[in-house]
């Protein structure tokens, strides 16, 4: 034996020796410096060959093998296991009663095994390990069911096992119990993802329905989603399309199409039946492309049939967004700059919108050498043009704008205060102005000037350890803003886009206080309480009754772990009233997840969103959800839902209200392996 193998061979001696005597040591469970480990109550070493009997358990590499007997050489690698073999490599998990691996090269042959890839469990007539990354599959079952005859199951004549997620399969044919229901002689899947959903029910507007969605993989990076809807009154609707995951990409493209039975079921006036016919169809394109975090294209289209499909067909991406978003975006920047191109534009003419094609590139605040001068610059330039329906009688406007804001601060400290005085300037150029100023152009100026205020003081209130936590800290900080700017023209005289026309004259002051409560967490510091409270003292009214504006709060309370409180509002206290108020609470463990949204805006709505799931992980759970405006009594959507797990199945039953009186009962059956919400779906 030569001199470099000498070393391995006395580590292997020592682990020997360790093992004889581990039931009278303490040793720890693994040598981590090694690349294998073996404990077996009997042990021998000849020839260059490890003989371990009794109860062996091996560690070799990133595999653990629990065996009754195995042999090795641990110069080449090859193992031979025998008896009742469990064999565990990251969350793949295979037993057998015969085993020939190598835990260098990571390949192997086994035998008829049982293997279990989380959440698929596979009986296979031979297994073989040919890559670190590949197994190959002769004669497998997969299933979901943990049942020795389950109630769904495919079966394959060959297939592989890719980084223990991905499977590419020939030959594959698809069973209900021992029912043969449909063949396909290639198949991709990844193993974490669901294949079919079916939903049931009977709805006031579609009548009976059925609604099922097939997902079968491409590529490993590429999903195909098909849909079959059959509505009872409204025909049948049929879905394609592709959804990608890759690491730096994502994104979707579907297209629905129905041949509507009774299109002017829901809307029926003159206006509607002249966008409305019988042909109804979606078209959507998304789509993320990362390069870093900091370099990215995101877009999103949508083309409609008419201005009712979405809320007829796609109810939840209604609620979501009555009105679909259309744009492109790229952005690039780094620690000093961003910029971004943004286009964003109309498909359908039955929407008013604002059409814009923007460039903008700006600096963030940043050091001038070595001065005690800091710079911030926002810059655009954009086509901007406002267009209303066809319905709408408004005539369209556009203008090009050229805007650019430029300020210099000069940081300083005195002791304990923090001063920040800025001056800035900011111009904006209009090709195009409103009526009011002639339509003629136009560039605005508004110089500008400000004086920020600020301190901090913090406190141990506690060093005691309670249900909020361990100690706690309250730091609070008063601050003051002033804020000057002139602007040279009135805001009557600009067409108005976005806030950078609604830009006004201002002298005020800010003024604010933000309470911050810290506490600890598993041995980290959190935010028990962070509220931040503030209003304008106005210097000049500019129109205003007060000499003060509102009073405004922003307030984020993790209470607990669990527990989540968000305030957004303001409170208008010459009035007595609140504006407008906007109050999130939510609550998350393993049995219980609830959430509470209350939206009050003033002489407009008063808004309250529950929802509540009781055993989500459970044989059996219940989903509710409901949306209530209290300010005009109006119930405008009620949910609720159970679900049961039998064996590998998962079944539900619901019932879903929609204002103005439609009604829908469904029932969902799907794998257990694959528990996706129902409310959250398209009905």
């Amino acid at each position: 034996m030569g001199g470099n193998r000498f070393v391995p061979w006395l580590v292997l001696c020592l682990g020997l020796l360790s093992s004889a005597r581990a039931g009278e040591l303490d040793l720890p469970k693994e040598i981590p410096d090694e690349p294998f480990d073996i404990r077996a109550a009997r042990m021998e070493y000849t020839n260059d060959t490890i003989i371990a009997s009794g109860g062996v358990t091996g560690r070799f590499e990133n595999v653990t093998i629990l065996a009754d007997k195995v042999t090795g050489n641990p110069e080449t690698g090859d193992l031979h296991a025998e008896g009742d073999i469990q064999f565990e490599r990251g969350n793949v998990l295979w037993q057998g009663s015969e085993l020939d691996y190598n835990f260098i090269t990571q390949e192997g042959l086994f035998g008829p095994s049982a293997l279990y890839f989380d959440p698929a469990f596979m009986s296979v007539d031979h297994v073989e390990r040919v890559s670190t990354n590949e197994y190959l599959l002769r004669g497998a079952t997969f299933t979901t069911c943990p049942q020795t005859h389950p109630h769904i199951s495919a079966h394959a004549n060959e297939a592989r096992l890719i980084d223990e997620k991905y499977l590419k399969a020939k030959g594959v044919t698809f069973y209900v119990g021992k029912v043969p229901v449909f063949y396909v002689p290639y198949w991709r899947h990844t193993l974490n993802k669901g294949v079919f959903r079916f939903r049931l029910g009977y709805g006031s507007e579609w009548g009976p329905y059925v609604l099922t969605t097939t997902t079968l993989p491409i590529t490993e990076q590429i999903d195909s989603l098909t849909d079959v809807n059959l509505y009872g009154n409204r025909g049948v609707g049929l879905g394609q399309g592709f959804a990608w995951d890759y690491p730096q990409a994502v994104g979707g493209l579907s297209a629905f199409y129905l041949n509507d039975q009774d299109p002017y079921s829901k809307f029926d006036s003159p206006t509607d039946r002249q966008q409305i016919d019988a042909d109804r169809y979606r078209l959507k394109l998304e789509h993320l492309q990362n390069f870093s975090d900091t370099h990215y294209v995101n877009t999103k289209w949508n083309y409609l049939s008419d201005p009712y499909v979405l809320e007829e067909f796609f109810k939840k991406e209604y609620r979501d967004s009555p009105q679909p978003e259309n744009y492109g975006s790229w952005v690039y920047g780094n620690s000093y700059v961003g910029s971004e191109a943004f286009v964003s534009t109309r498909l359908n003419d039955f929407y008013d919108n604002i059409n814009r094609t923007e460039y903008s590139a700006d600096l963030y605040r940043t050091r001038l050498g070595d001065s005690p001068f800091y710079l911030s610059s926002e810059n655009s330039i954009a086509h901007l043009e406002q267009v209303y329906a066809a319905t709408n009688p408004l005539p369209s406007y556009s203008t090009v704008r050229l805007d650019s804001a430029n300020t210099v601060y000069m940081p300083q400290r005195f002791g304990f205060l923090s001063l920040v005085p800025r001056a800035g300037y900011r111009a904006t150029y209009y090709s195009e102005t409103a009526a009011v100023n002639g339509n003629d152009e136009e560039i605005r100026q508004i110089p500008g000037a400000g004086l920020e205020a600020s301190f901090q003081a913090n406190k141990i209130l506690s060093d005691t350890e309670r249900w909020y936590g361990k100690g706690l800290r309250h730091k609070i900080e008063p601050y003051a803003d002033y804020i000057y700017e002139n602007s040279s023209i009135a805001t009557n005289r600009l067409y108005q886009f976005d806030d950078v026309d609604k830009l006004a004259d201002e002298n005020k002051v800010q003024l604010g206080l933000r309470n911050v409560l810290q506490t600890k967490r598993d041995n980290r510091l959190a935010r028990f309480i962070d509220l931040d409270l503030y209003t304008f003292y106005l210097i000049e009214q500019n129109g205003e009754q007060e000499d003060f504006d509102s009073l405004f709060i922003n307030a984020r309370m993790p209470l607990t772990k669990r527990t989540m409180v968000d305030m957004e509002g303001e409170y208008d206290w010459y009035a007595g009233t609140m504006p407008y108020f906007d109050t999130r609470i939510s609550y998350d463990r393993d049995d219980i997840i609830f959430s509470l949204e209350h939206l009050y805006q003033d002489a407009a709505r008063s808004l309250w969103t529950p929802r509540i799931d009781l055993f989500p992980k459970g044989n059996v759970s219940i989903e509710s959800y409901a949306r209530y405006d209290d300010k005009s009594n109006d119930l405008q959507e009620v949910a609720l839902i159970g679900y049961r797990n039998w064996c590998c199945m998962r079944y539900g039953l619901g019932y879903h209200y929609y204002d103005g009186g439609e009604q829908s009962i469904m029932f969902s059956i799907g794998l257990s392996a694959f528990p996706e919400a129902r409310i959250a779906s398209g009905l």
